[in-house]
């Protein structure tokens, strides 16, 4: 009996796809420049609306015509697409980053 391949490679480029056709469709996207995927951060915070998700990845649309893909495992909660997240990376894994512990 021969093992399926793991799928998370193909899931994760099916969401970067997902992503650019949400961001054209919903009219978010400059038109005439092409969408960029980028890299997560190591560190540091992001801040971007949901625009695609499967099981295992969500892409957030950090500009117009920029969008990175994040596992879902690491995040807290359900993501809905549209959905304003801000995002926290610590060693390159993303958590949603609710305000608490800051000053002010």
């Amino acid at each position: 009996m021969e093992r399926a391949a793991p799928a998370t490679p193909r899931g994760r480029d099916e969401v970067a796809k997902m992503a650019e056709a949400y961001m054209r469709a919903s009219g978010t996207a400059i038109r005439e420049m092409p969408i960029a995927e980028r890299t997560p951060p190591q560190t540091g915070s992001v801040t971007g609306r949901a625009v695609a998700k499967d099981e295992a990845h969500i892409a957030v649309a950090t500009a117009a015509n920029t969008f990175m893909v994040v596992e879902a495992s690491s995040l807290t909660r359900d993501v809905q697409i549209g959905e304003q997240l801000s995002l926290r990376f610590h060693q390159g894994r993303a958590s949603i980053d609710n305000g608490r512990g800051r000053g002010r």
